[in-house]
């Protein structure tokens, strides 16, 4: 029961978050299976039938994709944030410098994924420890949603992006609190090793958040001074 349960919590998950393609009559693909049929059967049997062409729609694509592309990036790249993906770029005028710069670039605040990498590696340590089943639980997810991605960059050189790392990310986030949990200590620990981890956990959430703010003009394609665009590429492949 427990792992019937396991397989169909995921499964209508994903159906439900189709929602707001079922309730729309102009979604990509919606009206495929075009039936004469009105009412209930229209919604139930024509919904279903152009639901499951356009899930195989996706997966024929990806699993044949292995065009190269500018942004292509390694499974093995994307914990570092080695190489996002630029979704939008233009020099317009306007920004009161000689050069001006707008972007929308796909990446994520460097503060959390590399203190998410510490996290996870403190884990492996704890689960090999305690066998604790929560640090097992988000190794176990963040294997299962990264490492396949392995398998066909070296089987297949597929094309593939850093967003591809998204669903990954909640996990990266548990990770994180887990380790903060392990720094503060349980209840019964001594009042200065709780302050020491309350205040090292509170400096790390600062410092993500002035990251973010840092970085979101290049998120949201804020008009800035090439200057103050290029200060934002961490890395020479952010570009």
């Amino acid at each position: 029961t427990g792992l019937l349960g396991l397989a169909a919590a995921p499964a209508i998950a994903y159906t439900a978050s189709w929602a707001g393609w079922f309730a729309s009559a102009y979604g990509y693909g919606r009206n495929w299976d075009q039936a004469t049929s009105s009412g209930w059967r229209y919604w139930v049997f024509s919904s279903a039938r152009s639901w499951v062409d356009y899930q195989l729609q996706v997966l024929t694509f990806h699993t044949g994709l292995a065009r190269p592309h500018a942004y292509q990036s390694w499974p093995w790249e994307w914990p570092l944030l080695l190489r996002p993906v630029a979704f939008f770029y233009e020099s317009p005028n306007g920004c009161g410098a000689a050069k001006c710069s707008q972007a929308v670039l796909g990446v994520g605040t460097p503060v959390i994924w590399y203190g998410a990498l510490v996290a996870l590696i403190a884990l492996v340590a704890w689960y090999v420890a305690t066998r604790d089943w929560r640090a097992g639980a988000v190794l176990l997810t963040y294997g299962v949603g990264l490492l396949p991605w392995v398998y066909y960059a070296i089987t297949d050189h597929r094309t593939m992006f850093l967003f591809y790392m998204a669903p990954i990310v909640p996990f990266m986030i548990l990770a994180l609190v887990l380790a903060a949990g392990l720094l503060i200590g349980p209840a019964r620990a001594q009042g200065r090793r709780r302050a020491v981890g309350a205040a090292v956990t509170g400096a790390l959430m600062l410092l993500a958040i002035a990251n973010f703010a840092w970085l979101h003009p290049v998120l949201s394609a804020e008009l800035l001074p090439y200057d103050e665009w290029y200060r934002r590429m961490f890395f020479p492949r952010w570009i």
